[in-house]
């Protein structure tokens, strides 16, 4: 793939990512001469709802930069909303009937949710049992090194130890499993409902994504901002956009992402939860998966409990298939794609945070790179 991301993890005034990224915005490395030429930027504020609209900010930082408007009928060609969650909202509004099947899905998709997190909570709630009761007998081992002690102990006690190690990793798997059984049905329901409605043949959504990935497709830069993930979510999964973001970033097109507008990009969203009083992670949904290699935490000092080495090595063994990524409002991440991928940390008033197995945290400074050297 020719373009790259660059993942922030919440900053607090959009035109500040706009100005620290004012170089990578006026260049191109698109395939696409006329789009490279054109310097057209997207912006996806679907997660700002009733207020996507509110954006005049982020065009005049554009502009600041460079960005020369383009008005062609009263709106600017060159810095375009792509409008996302309006044209959700008119299409349910025409589809009556879809959009009460649609209704009815979600709402499954909640209870599903619910009984995920109740699972999830007693999983926890015996994790933590075990641990604080091998604290007992173990007060110097870190949950590493309980994870990764094969020692066998001898008497009672030895017993005891082995039963409650087992037990942690049995939690471990247990939520590991609950995971994949959630990704699997949320996949399920999707799809079901696109089934059952007929929804890829419908005449105004075909019409609505094709001018949607048109847009995507005609960008050199696209921005995909935070806000309300669940609403984030719901609209770019609605018209099914994975594939253009996919073929934007295949062709050349850099994306500019925040909060929210992060998750999305990975290939699962995890999300802190306050369940019943516990600090506690979720899976939200499947991401689109524009970068697989890396789970991200925004907000993570705000989020993450880091000086916890037990807190960071649980978070790493349960998403074990990602390097786990913290980022913070001065955090920001560049990933590209060619010849491989390539993680460089960028920002110059905070670094990105990555944690290990072994509960450690390395923090990673401008130019610094995470990938490939990340194991």
């Amino acid at each position: 793939m020719r373009g790259s991301v660059i993942f922030n993890g919440n900053i607090q005034a959009e035109a500040d990512f706009v100005e620290r990224a004012a170089r990578n915005l006026k260049s191109s490395r698109h395939s696409d001469p006329s789009v490279a030429r054109a310097r057209k930027v997207v912006l996806v504020t679907a997660g700002w709802m009733g207020n996507e609209y509110q954006e005049t900010h982020i065009k005049k930082a554009l502009y600041g930069i460079g960005i020369e408007p383009d008005f062609q009928g009263g709106h600017d060609q060159k810095v375009q909303n792509l409008a996302l969650y309006h044209r959700y909202q008119e299409f349910l509004q025409q589809r009556p009937a879809l959009a009460d099947t649609w209704q009815e899905c979600e709402a499954m998709m909640e209870g599903a949710r619910a009984q995920y997190l109740e699972k999830n909570s007693f999983f926890c709630a015996s994790l933590r049992r075990s641990l604080q009761h091998l604290r007992d007998y173990l007060p110097k081992d870190s949950l590493a090194d309980i994870l990764d002690n094969t020692v066998l102990y001898s008497g009672w006690k030895g017993r005891l130890i082995g039963f409650l190690s087992n037990e942690l990793r049995e939690m471990l798997q247990l939520l590991q499993a609950n995971d994949d059984r959630m990704v699997q049905l949320l996949t399920d329901l999707d799809e079901q409902f696109a089934e059952e409605t007929g929804l890829a043949y419908d005449p105004l959504w075909i019409g609505c994504r094709q001018q949607l990935s048109e847009c995507i497709l005609s960008a050199n830069s696209i921005f995909l901002f935070g806000g309300n993930l669940g609403v984030l979510h719901r609209c770019l999964t609605f018209f099914r956009l994975r594939q253009p973001l996919l073929e934007a970033l295949r062709r050349g097109t850099t994306f500019y992402t925040v909060s929210a507008g992060s998750l999305m990009c990975c290939e699962r969203i995890i999300i802190y939860n306050d369940f019943e009083h516990e600090r506690e992670f979720q899976l939200y949904d499947r991401g689109f998966g524009l970068i697989r290699e890396l789970q991200l935490f925004p907000h993570c000092m705000d989020r993450i409990q880091t000086d916890d080495r037990d807190n960071l090595t649980y978070l790493s063994h349960r998403f074990r298939h990602r390097v786990c990524v913290g980022l913070n409002q001065e955090s920001f991440l560049e990933v590209e794609f060619t010849p491989e991928i390539k993680a460089t940390s960028l920002g110059t008033r905070d670094g990105v945070y990555v944690f290990d197995r072994h509960g450690n945290k390395a923090r990673y400074n401008a130019g610094e790179v995470i990938l490939p050297k990340c194991e």
